[in-house]
């Protein structure tokens, strides 16, 4: 049994990996701002990262032997190119390196696929840790990316680092705001779902999916970037079809009602041959089973409020 620092534990994709890290019989420690009430047997430690000195203490506190650092600005709409993203960079580094110093041996991060080149010219093809250059276009990615180089470089076989690049999820409990959830609530309030074009295409996994993939990488031997992806890719256009069959409104949906984004790219898929191959880890959830649940969610969200 291995004793694992962790933050981030309670969010989207936390709350996902430190239930996988739980079954598998590991002692964790949960890193939180403030007393909450979570299904966790966990330990708890408060403090506040973004807070000089906080990192440090809290590393030196944990005396943890693994770090699941999953933690950073993730308000929707807000955080690509968010002031606080700088402080997230300073803050983290602070975290890793103060950890390694106090004798910890495998960090495990989150990293984005923000941190890619989105350009037409090298988006066309799915985008490998190798050979994919990094040349984010928000503030967020630039400092992942920087994060991830001032790590990779201190990193070695007695200070292990792993870096989990995100791509498209979606899961139960996600803010209402984003895609999948705004057609799901639309259909179900009886109500147009806008969307633009959908021609988009991306690479998407269900939040438990990342969670349990995050927690496969800390306990994998793996180092570097690793992309933490479904490995193919699906129109939005037939995302949205697909929940209006499962709810049974496709008449609602109204694909180029919204202007498509611009700078976004048109493919935005992740090679996951390094997750799948080298650590071993499978998705449990198809698309249609994901979506199914995420509709399941907002049905009882919806009744519970009326």
């Amino acid at each position: 049994m291995s004793r694992i620092l962790v933050t981030g534990g309670m969010g989207f994709i936390g709350q996902h990996a430190v239930k996988a890290l739980e079954d598998a019989g590991h002692e964790l420690i949960l890193v939180t701002r403030k007393q909450i009430e979570a299904k966790t047997s966990g330990a708890f430690l408060y403090g506040d990262l973004l807070k000089e000195g906080e990192p440090e203490r809290i590393v030196k506190e944990a005396r943890a032997e693994y770090l699941l650092h999953l933690a950073w600005e993730t308000e929707h709409g807000h955080f690509w190119n968010a002031e606080s993203n700088y402080l997230w960079k300073k803050q983290s580094i602070n975290l890793v390196t103060s950890f390694w110093e106090q004798g910890g041996h495998r960090a495990v991060c989150a990293g984005s696929c923000a941190e890619y080149d989105w350009s037409a010219k090298t988006s066309e093809s799915p985008l490998d840790e190798f050979h994919s250059p990094l040349l984010p276009e928000t503030v967020y990615g630039q400092c992942k990316v920087d994060c991830f180089r001032v790590l990779e470089s201190l990193s070695d076989q007695t200070h292990s680092l792993a870096w989990g690049r995100v791509f498209l999820l979606y899961g139960r409990g996600e803010t209402g705001t984003r895609f999948v959830p705004s057609i799901i609530t639309s259909l179900l309030d009886d109500c147009e779902a806008k969307m633009s074009s959908g021609s988009q295409v991306r690479d998407f996994l269900d939040s438990r999916d990342v969670g349990r993939a995050f927690a496969a990488l800390m306990m994998s031997e793996v180092q570097g970037a690793v992309n933490i992806s479904c490995g193919t890719g699906v129109q939005l256009i037939d995302v949205a079809k697909m929940i209006g069959e499962l709810i049974g409104k496709s008449e609602l949906l109204k694909p180029g009602a919204l202007p498509d984004r611009a700078g976004e790219p048109h493919n935005l898929i992740g090679v996951n041959q390094r997750l799948t191959d080298e650590v071993g880890f499978v998705p449990e959830y198809s698309l249609k089973r994901g979506l199914s649940d995420v509709i399941k969610y907002w049905q009882n969200m919806i009744t519970q409020n009326e």
